[in-house]
């Protein structure tokens, strides 16, 4: 016996739709309201065609009552299959209902006493939690840009979430999630793993992002397929599965159920294990027996303690910030290598010798060995974090360290090259006497590398210390050897590369402590514009140095191979001046003459479009 349950408004919808085909079975037409006198036969089955709205009291009903359920498409009752996982065409559902192919017993979400067809959710879970029918590209991007709008607006609350009467965490989210099934919603069906469903659990999604940067990188990248893998969920998002849990907050929570809006001081959710007893195939049938009592948990990165008190008291900040206890270690670690001791000074000493040693005897090991010594680099971050802190005594610590550090290895590399009886601009020497905007570049990274490793346990501090030393130990010791040498050209050159080095590490150090939260950037602003202005005073010479460079390379490209009545130009070496010089092999098959070098250097001068100097050496090839 089949009871074909409808609402009075279907009727010309089941009439049309439904009863064709079940005109060769036993049927009845069982118009809601269900009256509570109501009782089916043993074997008899209810399908429901009925909307979302309307199927919720019988599902509930059949569960309490133990009743024989099978479900039917209806055009407003996507929540409904979804729930039950239907899924086909009316003729073909319907044909299967009727020979009984299949029965599940299948699992049920409730929440506060209430059955859950989708989802339920607390707080601000944004519109990617609601699917309605299918969405395509560009309605997600609409969603998209609809949620970034809401952004600044947003913020954090307080929840206590436990289970079995035992506290998991409290902490602070912008929502939950809870689904019995990952389809149920957008987010969860991307990020949890459906393989095992109707397992007596439910699963939990704990939206905590801490920055609005961070939420925006997770929505955009929600727009992309296939993105994120379902194995690693996003540091901030939160994941239970269990049977039973208990959201809590000392204010009314405001939460929705299938879409439906509620508040309540408290919400208890519970799976109850083979719940619904359903006549029709389920893609959610499992031969899974009983209940898995264990629950899974990942709320390690969960915001606690001091960090959930902040994100409760203000809007969610655009940028993170690190709390007391988080970089109190690091900011001990800053304020200790910020400070002049002894072993630094030994250390620079012994770094700037080496260095020396090396420059003179033109070698790259021994300098590599002076860069691993190198100790400058950990009061220079240290000023970074002050400069963004406005801690004004780390400031005058690091200040004062790096300075006397400089001092030392100037005076020690000129003491040096006055000792040794050579004066030779060797190629690692002459290699630091032009910076330009390229060595910029490598202050810029050595910064932020800088930076990063030292807030990141999990990275050696070592190897980032020897990737900045690169960029000070060397020019620092080439401009004491300028001292040495009274020579100016070598001291400016190399001091500018140092101080190029210098700035760039102490500007992007900083931002980079900035963007990982350790700072506001109201407080760290007049430091960054302090330090932007030096960089911008030190930016002027190494552009002119840097388009001298372009000129080098772009006269050397347009000679370099060139062909002169049979004589080639070979090694083509270009040194910008008034004039320019330049210096180059010519080979030819014969001995040149001077009138016809004459007539090269004229070539030459009409090809770049300005005077010369030309050094040539002639080469015979046989």
């Amino acid at each position: 016996m089949f009871y074909l349950v409808h609402h009075p408004d279907d009727f010309e919808k089941i009439t049309d739709n439904v009863i064709p085909f079940f005109e060769e079975s036993n049927f009845t037409l069982l118009t809601l309201p269900i009256s509570e006198q109501f009782y089916p036969e043993e074997e008899s089955v209810l399908v429901s065609y009925l909307s979302d709205e309307n199927f919720k009291d019988l599902l509930l009903k059949s569960a309490n009552k133990k009743w024989n359920l099978t479900l039917l498409p209806h055009p407003e009752g996507q929540k409904a299959t979804k729930c039950l996982g239907v899924s086909g065409k009316m003729e073909e559902i319907a044909k299967d209902i009727i020979e009984k192919k299949e029965v599940n017993e299948l699992d049920l979400l409730y929440c506060n006493g209430i059955p859950v067809l989708q989802s339920v959710n607390v707080g601000d879970v944004l519109v990617f939690s609601e699917q309605k029918g299918t969405q395509g590209f560009l309605s997600e991007v609409f969603q998209f840009l609809k949620n970034i709008k809401r952004l600044p607006g947003l913020s954090h609350k307080s929840f206590i979430i436990s289970a079995d009467e035992e506290q998991i965490v409290h902490t602070s989210a912008l929502g939950i999630i809870a689904v019995e099934h990952p389809a149920a919603s957008v987010i969860s069906k991307r990020l949890i793993d459906n393989r095992v469903m109707n397992d007596g659990k439910f699963q939990i999604l704990i939206l905590a992002p801490q920055s609005i940067f961070q939420l925006l990188a997770f929505l955009f990248k929600s727009l992309l397929p296939n993105t994120t893998s379902k194995s690693q969920l996003p540091s901030f998002i939160g994941h239970i599965k269990t049977t039973t849990l208990k959201i809590e907050n000392e204010e009314l929570i405001d939460f929705s159920i299938d879409g439906e809006k509620l508040t309540a001081r408290e919400i208890d959710l519970d799976v109850h294990n083979r719940e619904i007893k359903l006549y029709q195939k389920s893609e959610y049938a499992s031969k899974n027996e009983g209940v898995d009592e264990k629950k899974n948990l990942k709320i390690d990165k969960l915001p606690t303690g001091e960090k959930r008190e902040e994100l409760t008291q203000r809007k969610m900040p655009f940028l993170p910030r690190a709390t007391t206890e988080e970089f109190q270690e690091l900011f001990k670690v800053l304020k200790e290598n910020a400070k002049l001791s002894s072993s630094f000074l030994v250390m620079m000493i012994l770094a700037t010798l080496i260095a020396t040693f090396g420059l003179f005897g033109d070698s790259s090991p021994v300098i590599i060995g002076a860069m691993i010594l190198a100790p400058i680099i950990a009061p220079i971050v240290s000023f970074s974090m002050g400069m963004v802190r406005y801690d004004t005594n780390m400031l005058k610590t690091g200040i004062v360290t790096i300075l006397i550090g400089t001092l030392v290895a100037l005076i020690f590399a000129a003491a040096v090259s006055i000792i040794i009886p050579l004066k030779i601009l060797t190629n690692e020497i002459n290699a630091r006497l032009t910076p330009n905007l390229l060595d910029m570049g490598i202050a810029v990274a050595s910064g932020i590398a800088a930076a990063y490793a030292h807030a990141k346990e999990g990275i050696a501090k070592s190897l980032a210390g020897v990737a900045i030393a690169v960029a000070l130990v060397p020019p620092l010791a080439v401009a004491g050897i300028g001292i040495g040498w009274w020579d100016w050209e070598v001291f400016s050159g190399a001091f500018l590369l140092y101080l190029t080095n210098l700035a760039g590490i102490i500007m992007f150090a900083g931002i980079t402590f900035l963007l990982l939260g350790f700072a506001p950037f109201k407080r760290a602003r007049m430091g960054l514009i302090y330090t932007l202005v030096i960089i911008v005073l030190v930016m002027v010479p190494l552009s002119l140095s840097f388009n001298r460079i372009k000129q080098e390379a772009r006269i050397t490209s347009k000679l370099e191979g060139t062909k002169f009545d049979k004589i080639y130009l070979r090694d083509v070496k270009v040194r910008t001046g008034k004039p320019i010089m330049v210096s180059l092999k010519l080979v030819s098959a014969e001995a040149i003459e001077a009138e016809e070098m004459r007539k090269i250097k004229a070539q030459i001068e009409s090809r770049i479009g300005q005077p010369i100097i030309l050094e040539v050496i002639s080469a015979i090839e046989f």
